[in-house]
């Protein structure tokens, strides 16, 4: 019976973040911009002179998918990151660069894997923060019917490296902690 409700929970979990996902649509026509570089405004111009720089950045859609194949993950939904506000509270102005995705893996909680380039490091450790919590909540709810999630909740950490901040509740942690960690090291 546990089971059954156990699952039940993580189907309506799962439909829910579908829901919100595709509710979270935006009507207006995305700007098409290159992702390699940023405006900034160099103080030693006139006020409002806009200096164009390259940023140097990791490619977190490909490190995305690199970690589900390695890891044989076939079943998962990415999360955009103009959603990244509704599933996990961050500030869509704080992000760079985004890569999510959540995966059915057998368990009752499905796995969630989380990389941000933050626009700078006040931001990513305001996002460290709210990943954390969302581990926090995770490891509350699976404490009462769900073991298993509940250590792997108390054994993942939210990593961050300089402007880059990563949730990686999965099976396969240390492993893509690692890949993580050589992508924006």
């Amino acid at each position: 019976m546990k089971r059954v409700f156990a699952l039940m929970l993580a189907l309506m979990a799962l439909t829910m973040m579908l829901t919100l996902t595709a509710c979270g649509g935006n009507d207006e026509p995305e700007e098409t911009t290159d992702p390699a570089q940023t405006e900034t405004v160099d103080p030693g111009t006139e006020e409002g002179t806009e200096v164009t720089e390259p940023a140097a950045g990791a490619d977190l859609a490909g490190l995305m998918a690199q970690m589900i194949s390695d890891a044989g993950i076939a079943d998962y939904i990415e999360v955009p990151a103009e959603n990244l506000s509704n599933v996990y509270g961050i500030d869509a102005a704080q992000v760079v660069n985004a890569a999510a995705f959540n995966a059915m893996t057998g368990g009752a909680f499905p796995e969630e894997v989380v990389m941000i380039q933050a626009v700078d490091e006040a931001a990513a450790a305001d996002m460290a923060a709210k990943l954390e919590g969302r581990l926090t909540s995770i490891a509350d709810q699976a404490a009462s019917y769900d073991p298993a999630s509940l250590e792997l909740a108390e054994n993942c950490d939210v990593v961050t490296s300089g402007v880059y901040v990563g949730l990686f509740f999965s099976n396969h942690y240390d492993a893509m902690v690692s890949a993580f960690q050589s992508a924006v090291g």
